[in-house]
């Protein structure tokens, strides 16, 4: 049961950031199109490619964190031995969802806190804050089911992370 709501968070967490990216590629080229030829200009369209952009960043850093795909840097645990692997694994985990945490929360005070309306469209800014704690509380799922891993099954903790 868990596999299958890990695999269609997998899908959800891919087809955001790419369903972003289109709308942007789209959005900018029709932009530019009407701009060379000076077909007419859309004073909405920064609201647009705010939005879009940060919830592809967003939710597209979540993704590549469920999936381990997100830049890493190994050199230390792979060059210790298994047992002080461990330990820099674990402790950089402890890292990792200390900062998801924060991130969470504040990020969730932002989404809150934020009343404005966007000038043009009055979307409110809350809406585009919000990726920040989806994605974090996300990754902070992912990183505590990598820390239970880490502690449960010492044999495999260079394999993990």
């Amino acid at each position: 049961m868990l596999s299958k709501i890990d695999r269609f968070v997998g899908v959800i967490l891919r087809a955001i950031p790419t369903f972003c990216f289109a709308a942007l590629f789209l959005l900018l080229l029709i932009n530019v199109i009407a701009r060379t030829f000076q077909l007419a200009g859309f004073s909405w369209f920064d609201e647009v490619v705010q939005g879009l952009f940060a919830w592809m960043v967003f939710i597209g850093a979540a993704a590549l964190w469920r999936e381990k795909d997100h830049f890493q840097v190994d050199w230390l645990p792979r060059s210790l031995p298994v047992a002080s692997a461990r330990i820099v694994r674990i402790m950089t985990c402890v890292l990792g969802v200390t900062f998801l945490i924060v991130m969470t929360k504040y990020g969730a005070d932002l989404t809150q806190k934020a009343k404005a309306l966007t000038p043009i469209l009055d979307l409110p800014t809350g809406l585009f804050y919000a990726a920040i704690p989806l994605s974090g509380a996300t990754m902070l799922i992912y990183s505590l089911a990598d820390l239970i891993r880490l502690v449960r099954h010492p044999l495999h903790s260079k394999e993990i992370n």
